[in-house]
């Protein structure tokens, strides 16, 4: 919170993540994480493009009828948002974020089972049936709490909600997650 016009950190957020699409039956979250870079840069005192480059994890389970899948995809994002942020106070200063997530595909694997007492197959390589690019949109808000001059403290809850599809064959499914946001900005 010191007079600078760009702040950089890192960030740990842990993630539960979740299915949708036409046809198969959202079979719970599951947990992930996310890690990085971040990026703030000031457009005025209280408003900042924000960005960043994390590997993010995306869990989650379907079922179709008696087969059930459980994704493990890694994505490179980069965030483009709008961070817009309160007065400093001696303590720190709240932030509300919103904006466009992009994705990149740098894996992706499955835990697939057949039905009820049938095979099972785990850590399938599935990157072949995954979309390389991914859209999202971003929305989350939270807390930079201040440490000293040059050190702040950031804890939030995001939400990134998938707007394409993860695949193009068969069932459209996207994929979505609620983070715990966990940084530290220097």
């Amino acid at each position: 919170m010191s007079g600078s016009n760009t702040q950089l950190g890192f960030t740990v957020s842990p993630n539960l993540g979740w299915l949708s699409g036409d046809g198969s039956i959202n079979d719970g979250t599951r947990a992930g994480v996310s890690y990085g870079l971040l990026a703030d840069l000031a457009l005025s005192p209280n408003y900042y493009f924000s960005s960043g480059f994390t590997v993010t994890s995306i869990n989650g389970r379907s079922m179709v009828e008696s087969a059930s899948t459980n994704y493990k995809i890694k994505y490179i994002e980069v965030p483009l948002t709008l961070k817009l942020k309160s007065q400093p106070t001696s303590i720190g200063r709240y932030y509300g974020q919103f904006g466009l997530g992009t994705g990149y595909k740098i894996g992706a694997k499955a835990d697939i089972s057949n039905g009820v007492g049938s095979t099972k197959s785990e850590d399938v390589d599935i990157s072949s049936d995954i979309n390389f690019f991914r859209i999202s949109m971003i929305a989350g808000a939270g807390v930079e709490w201040k440490v000293n001059e040059s050190l702040n403290v950031m804890t939030g809850i995001t939400y990134n909600n998938g707007f394409t599809s993860m695949n193009d064959e068969g069932t459209k499914i996207k994929n979505s997650y609620l983070a715990l946001t966990l940084g530290v900005f220097f």
